[in-house]
């Protein structure tokens, strides 16, 4: 019998999610749709379809967070795009530790991946290296929080809402004397906020800046003490200063935004429930093994990942499917077929 070709969505997507899971290259995964299905398919073929179908993986990923309520919603203050960056450590296949790092941009509310790309592991998290658009808010962590990073955002007439970096810069008042973090934020009681606004020099000019501080409950306080330990000891590094251990009892975001404090701070949450959707496609779903380093190929990639762990999220709410839906997720292999007695 003649082995067919890939004709239906139904075929296309079982490819992906063939590669996703399973494949681990473009190579691996034509032998095993040679080997299982009906599918003739060159490793060319595969990597070009898998490459075109970051769109539609993208699409069907949105629509379904639409439909389970797993989008997350603008809130009704809000008036402007919001991006988070960050960068994470890739490997390729097989290896142990980081082999290039994946700088990426993500429009949180608008579900839209903005900007991604790869470097060597040497090369370091900035906001530089990132279109900013005219308008936008950026959510970044402390990793990004520093004067260059705030000036290039503000250069492109946008705004930001970055983790405080103890080592980052120095802040100071109108007189130009340093202010002490730790005197400003002592006494604020759990959950409670404080703003505080100041200036950094850049250029020998005084730029202004607002730090939002929220102190932590106590076990938020006890992990972050362990984390910081745990660090520590791993790197071996000098010991934190003292402002670093006080402020690790607090979140503290510099922004060049006028919201109220718990707008400020809301926006922050929001980057970090993405950083925790980030975590566990690395984590559950081996989103840190990129299969290539083409742009294209690396947003299927993305796509892919997310679908399969909204697709599991979805499966996981849903009690009953109808016949054609329980014979789709049966083919891919999602849910076990039921037994006749």
């Amino acid at each position: 019998m003649r082995g067919r070709k890939i004709k239906s969505a139904e075929d296309l997507l079982e490819l992906n999610l063939l590669h996703l899971t399973e494949g681990g290259s473009f190579g691996v995964t034509a032998g095993i749709v040679s080997f299982a299905t009906e599918m003739e398919i060159s490793k060319q073929s595969v990597y070009e379809r898998i490459q075109k179908s970051w769109e539609w993986l993208k699409w069907m990923t949105e629509e379904m967070c639409r439909k389970n309520n797993f989008t997350m919603e603008k809130p009704p203050w809000l008036d402007r795009e919001v991006e988070t960056i960050d960068g994470s450590e890739m490997c390729v296949k097989g290896s142990k530790q980081g082999d290039y790092r994946l700088h990426m941009g993500f429009d949180i509310f608008g579900f839209q991946y903005r900007t991604v790309e790869i470097t060597g592991i040497k090369e370091g998290e900035k906001l530089s290296r990132h279109i900013i658009r005219e308008g936008t808010i950026v959510l970044a962590d402390r990793m990004y929080g520093s004067i260059q990073g705030m000036e290039h955002v503000l250069s492109r007439k946008a705004d930001f809402v970055l983790r405080y970096r103890t080592k980052g810069f120095n802040v100071y008042d109108e007189e130009g004397a340093k202010i002490d973090l730790i005197k400003e934020f002592e006494g604020l009681q759990t959950h409670k906020s404080k703003s505080v606004r100041c200036y950094y020099y850049h250029e020998g000019k005084k730029r202004p800046v607002r730090l939002v501080a929220m102190r932590k409950d106590e076990e938020a306080i006890e992990q972050a003490h362990k984390k910081m330990k745990r660090k520590l000891n791993k790197q071996r590094g000098t010991r934190p200063s003292a402002e670093a251990l006080a402020l690790n009892e607090y979140i503290v975001v510099a922004t060049s935004l006028d919201y109220t404090e718990n707008q400020i701070l809301e926006l922050y949450r929001a980057r970090w429930q993405i950083e925790q959707v980030f975590l566990r496609l690395k984590t559950l779903f081996d989103f840190g093994e990129v299969p290539s380093k083409n742009e294209d190929t690396v947003k299927a990639w993305f796509y892919g990942k997310l679908f399969l762990a909204v697709l599991s999220e979805t499966i996981l709410k849903t009690e009953c499917f109808s016949p054609e839906e329980e014979k789709f997720l049966c083919s891919v292999g999602f849910i076990k077929p039921v037994e006749e007695p």
